[in-house]
């Protein structure tokens, strides 16, 4: 190879993250002195040092993370409910696709403060607001799994006298795998807007609460700070967490694959 072709090779991932990291903060440094708002670089470090060494902001990132969770696993949970009954009975499906339409076109912001004047407040108003959110979303999602679920397959676990738990767990839920991650991944994104932004009417501790004081007191620097804090949140667990175990639940497809690929070997190495 030579020294042209190697110097093309695209660069790592973390190698392109690094160059555009470092591309905002030049800008950042060359033209924060122009305006009369724009914190410095150093000053938001400092900033983000002195909340880091607060107890406080933990309680808030774990209050908001706590709130998100609750919220995912109770609208997912509905969802799932509801799109298995959609299948299953046809009234089903009559009675809960308008609320679903209309749960899915109705401004985001619109349906958490309902949910604060009709649940209060607290903490349950904000659990409810992101369930409400992503409960159409997973719905549509589940109900196309199970419109894929494969009837001969259903059968022949007939056949064979499987019982509803096994058909579900060695049948059903493989095949709705991909559809159940999908569904997650892309309310799991949704779910935090949500909770930042029904924290923000309503809490005095959270993400969105921070959001709302550093508004309060014009503190770009902190509403920086708490933007970066939100940020890495969220990758944290989209790539410590949902990211690995997605990889190991569907570790068999790549079993599968390199099956497949030594076959021709094999059958070509035969006399």
């Amino acid at each position: 190879m030579t020294a042209t072709s190697q110097s093309l090779r695209p660069l790592p991932r973390a190698g392109v993250l690094a160059a555009a990291g470092a591309v905002v903060l030049v800008a950042w440094q060359l033209l924060w002195d122009a305006t009369d708002f724009l914190p410095s670089p150093a000053q938001t470090v400092a900033t983000a040092a002195e909340l880091l060494a607060e107890p406080a902001t933990y309680e808030d990132l774990g209050a908001t993370l706590r709130r998100l969770v609750l919220g995912l696993a109770m609208g997912y949970a509905a969802a799932l409910v509801v799109a298995l009954l959609m299948q299953i009975s046809p009234w089903c499906n009559r009675f809960f696709r308008p609320s679903v339409y209309v749960t899915i076109t109705s401004p985001s912001m619109v349906v958490a403060l309902l949910c604060l004047m009709v649940f209060g407040l607290a903490e349950f108003g904000v659990c409810m607001s992101v369930a409400i959110v992503i409960f159409p979303f997973v719905v549509v999602s589940l109900d196309e799994g199970v419109k894929a679920l494969n009837p001969g397959l259903t059968e022949m676990s007939r056949i064979y006298g499987f019982t509803p738990l096994d058909h579900i767990r060695h049948l059903a839920l493989p095949e709705m795998a991909p559809f159940l991650f999908s569904a997650f991944r892309n309310v799991h994104a949704l779910g935090w807007k949500i909770v930042v932004i029904a924290e923000l009417f309503s809490q005095q501790v959270g993400v969105g609460a921070e959001y709302k004081r550093a508004y309060g007191y014009f503190a770009l620097d902190r509403l920086l700070v708490w933007t970066l804090f939100f940020i890495v949140m969220i990758t944290t667990v989209e790539y410590l967490i949902l990211r690995p175990f997605e990889r190991r639940v569907f570790r068999w497809r790549g079993t599968a694959t390199a099956r497949r690929r030594d076959r021709p070997k094999t059958a070509a190495a035969t006399p």
